[in-house]
Order: structure tokens, then C-alpha cells, then sequence
């Protein structure tokens, strides 16, 4: 059995890791293998700049760090608190939040974020009437419905809108948070039921959060280790095209090469070119957001923030470029370079602003560093900087994205049941989900061609 699959990112590998017990299997890639993980080294320090974390309530990302021999490597946040730039100045965000949502009204009460009105009106949700709830909806409609304009703009906004790099008033709640969809469905306080569903904080240890100390790449690097010692051929060369076997039952040609299957792990639009006329429609049609990280490197003292403050997350209403960021150093105090010095990872990139797209590399690092100044209300040097672009980084999932999904990859099988599509376009953009959605694929290849070589 032969299998191909397009696309050396993390999701790519993921399918190969799957299947390559089992198959003859070979990865086209004509850029670097690892696509948005890559660690490079800062100020003397391994430094991530693209993810450098992955989320654990999902277990694929810490199940392959574990099959490639990282188990021991990963390591917790050693910082956890973050704070919210709203109207000019910071706010802690209130404990108890579940993706933005609340869990915790006395948090809520004592927040200067949301203020006595903003809160009082979270806390309506407990006695209001239940909200009907459909199939999808928007993440702010379903949040605002429930505890008001206050939380769903200043709470999961800069939360969520920052994490999927898209306004949460188009966001997809059963793409980007179904958790908080469902439990909307289900209890008739939003509030009530999330408080239900989260496990006390003294009897988890868990963390949220995990990641290699040797960073990202490492993750790429010890899977592409394994793949290599197990077969798997990788070729460093873009996919034209996928065509169907000329019988029933004959190989697909993947740009003249015969293979029994196929894993299609490139972005939605890529696989529409690929497969041309065979493409489901509308895959063409994914949108997607470019983004870009400053990693700036200043003098610790200077910031004038406590060393458990994780990070900063900004208001859209600000009008800064920057989304997000991240205080490095705290997080992950491997990164620091020395006792002074304070690794930072400021983001741009909201979709819709193209702002970051028409600077140059140090025009935007010298606005972002001047836009931390100004959440700071203090004036930063940066001693080094750089500036990581990454095009299309997030796909836009919009209301019904998933039923387009289940169209798209249903169209498919039933025209093409040796390919399968995976990636970030489809069921997650998280490490996690990437990961998972690559081996599902993969088993679902596998599964067709068994199935299909046992038929009479």
C-alpha cells in the first residue's frame, strides 16, 4: 500500500506518523518541513516564532511529543496571570473564565474591566429565562445573549478574537468554542453550567499549557527522526495535481507517480488547486489571516510588571496594531538571556488589517515596541528585534463552517475515497487539532484502501 501525502507540516507528519507502520508512505514538501512550528535562536536562547505552546485538554499534541521521545521535555508556563488593554489602561483578567465566558461572579463583582453595571449584568444569566440556542451562531451573539455586551467585548473579544485573529461577531461558536455552545443548549444558565462542567482548580494538575523546553521544532525534528528510520520518503517538491485511477480499483496519480491514497494536509484553497475539476465546492473559498510576531528583546526592569504576568491582551477598540503579547521570559524563564533582560513576542494580524502587511520589518517591529509603550505607559528600547511573517496563518471560521466541512469531505468520498483532506481549514487551528485532524485522515485512507483490497 502506497500512500502520499502532501504537506510536511505538523499536520502532514502527524498523517505519516499514523499510517507509516503499515504503508509505504512519502511526504511532498518543497519548503522547510514543520511549516508555522519553527524555533530559531534569540538573544543566545532557543525562541519560538511561530506557536509555543499546545493546548491538553486535547490529547494529540502531547501523545505524539510522547511517541517521538519528548515526554520528559515538556514543560508548564511557569507564569500565569494576563492582563486585558481596555479604554487606555491594563486589567487583570477576572479568574474563573472559560474561554472569556465566566464562571465566577465575585471575580467578576471586584474587575475593573467590566465595571458594577457589566457585572451585574453577567450575573442575570443566573435567573434569566433560557436564550434559544440554533445549531451555530456567532461566539459574540451567544455571549451577549447570555451576559451582555460588557463580557462578550472586553472578556472573550480580546480572548478569543485574538486567539482565532477574527471579531468574535463572525466567529463560528461550534468551530471555535463548542464547549460554550453546547453548554448554552443544554443549561438554562450558561454561568451555572460551565461552573458545573469545571473541575476545581485544587484537584487538577493538569496544566492548560505544555510545550518541549527545546522548543517547537524540536517536536518536528524528532518526528521527522522517526518517520525516516521507519521508511517514510520525503520529497522536496510542490503537488500539481491528483488525478483518479483509470479503473475502479486502480492507483491515483499524484503528478505521475501511482499511489493507492492520499493525504491532501495543505490549506483548503491549495487543495482545490490540486484537485481541480474533482474539487468539492466552495473549498477555494476558505479565508484566511495573515499575522506576524515582533520578538524584541528589552531590559526587564524597565516593564515594571510582576514576573507572574504571562502576557497582554488588547482590545480591538484600541486601534494598536498589536494583538497580543506575550512576556516570554515569564512564561518559559529558559528564554532569558540574562538577569536584566525580558524576551518578549508581540503579535499583529486581525483580519481585515492589512496594516502589518505593508510595513517593512522594522517599521513594524518599531510600531509594536511603540504600541507596548503606550499599554505600558512607559518607553521601551528594544536591544535586538525580529520580525516572523506568517501568511494565512489562521483560516476564518464563519457561522456554518463545520456543516461546510462535512459537505466538502462527504463530496469528496464520494468522488475521490482515496484522498482525504486535513489541516487548519477544516476542524481546528490549534497544534492539537492539527495533529489529530492529520491521523484521522490517515485512518480514513487506510480504512478505504483495506476495504477496497478485501472487496471481490
Amino acid at each position: 500500500m502506497r500512500i502520499a501525502v502532501v504537506g510536511g507540516g505538523i499536520t502532514g507528519l502527524a498523517a505519516a506518523f499514523e499510517v507509516c507502520d503499515e504503508a509505504e508512505v512519502t511526504v511532498y514538501e518543497p519548503a522547510r518541513l514543520g511549516g508555522k512550528l519553527l524555533t530559531s535562536e534569540f538573544a543566545g536562547r532557543l525562541v519560538d516564532e511561530g506557536p509555543d505552546a499546545f493546548l491538553t485538554r486535547t490529547p494529540a499534541a502531547v501523545e505524539l511529543a510522547t511517541a517521538v521521545g519528548l515526554g520528559t521535555d515538556l514543560v508548564a508556563p511557569a507564569a500565569g496571570r494576563t492582563l486585558v488593554h481596555f479604554a487606555g489602561r491594563l486589567h487583570p483578567l477576572p479568574s474563573g473564565l472559560v474561554l472569556g465566558a465566566p464562571t465566577d461572579i465575585r471575580a467578576l463583582a471586584t474587575s475593573k474591566l467590566l465595571g458594577p453595571l457589566g457585572a451585574a449584568r453577567a450575573a442575570w444569566d443566573l435567573v434569566a429565562p433560557a436564550t434559544p440556542v440554533g445549531d451555530d451562531e456567532t461566539v459574540r451573539d451567544l455571549i451577549a445573549a447570555r451576559f451582555g455586551p460588557r463580557v462578550a467585548d472586553r472578556l472573550v473579544e480580546p480572548l478569543l478574537g485574538s486567539i482565532h485573529a477574527a471579531p468574535t461577531a463572525h466567529l463560528s461558536a461550534r468551530a471555535t468554542a463548542p464547549s460554550l455552545l453546547a453548554t448554552a443548549r443544554s443549561s438554562r444558565s450558561l454561568l451555572a453550567g460551565l461552573r458545573k462542567q469545571a473541575p476545581p482548580a485544587t484537584k487538577s494538575n493538569t496544566p492548560v499549557f505544555l510545550a518541549p523546553r527545546s522548543g517547537m521544532s524540536s517536536l518536528i525534528e524528532r518526528t521527522v527522526e522517526q518517520l525516516r528510520s521507519g521508511g517514510v520518503s520525503f520529497v522536496s517538491q510542490s503537488v500539481r495535481s491528483v488525478s483518479p485511477p483509470n479503473s475502479r480499483v486502480g492507483p491515483i496519480d499524484v503528478d505521475g507517480e501511482p499511489y493507492d491514497g492520499a493525504v491532501l494536509a495543505v490549506g483548503a484553497p491549495q487543495a482545490a488547486r490540486i484537485l481541480g475539476k474533482l474539487a468539492p465546492s466552495g473549498l477555494s473559498s476558505v479565508e484566511f489571516t495573515d499575522v506576524a510576531v515582533a520578538t524584541v528583546c528589552v531590559s526587564r526592569s524597565n516593564l515594571g510588571l510582576p514576573d507572574d504576568v504571562n502576557g497582554i491582551l488588547v482590545s480591538p477598540d484600541s486601534g494598536m496594531l498589536m494583538t497580543a503579547c506575550s512576556f516570554g521570559s515569564n512564561k518559559w524563564p529558559h528564554w532569558s538571556s540574562g538577569p536584566d533582560q525580558m524576551v518578549l513576542r508581540i503579535s499583529a494580524g486581525r483580519s481585515g488589517d492589512t496594516r502589518a502587511v505593508n510595513l517593512s520589518d522594522e517599521e513594524l517591529a518599531e510600531t509594536l515596541i511603540a504600541d507596548l509603550s503606550a499599554a505600558l505607559r512607559r518607553p521601551l528600547t528594544a536591544t535586538q528585534w525580529r520580525v516572523s511573517r506568517w501568511p494565512g496563518a489562521f483560516p476564518f471560521y464563519r457561522v456554518g463552517h463545520l456543516r461546510w466541512v462535512d459537505i466538502v469531505q462527504s463530496n469528496l468520498a464520494g468522488i475521490l475515497p482515496q484522498v482525504a483532506l486535513a489541516g487548519s481549514s477544516y476542524n481546528g487551528a490549534g497544534i492539537p487539532a492539527c495533529i489529530a485532524s492529520g491521523r484521522s485522515a490517515a485512518r480514513q485512507v487506510s480504512a478505504v484502501l483495506s476495504t477496497t483490497s478485501a472487496a471481490p
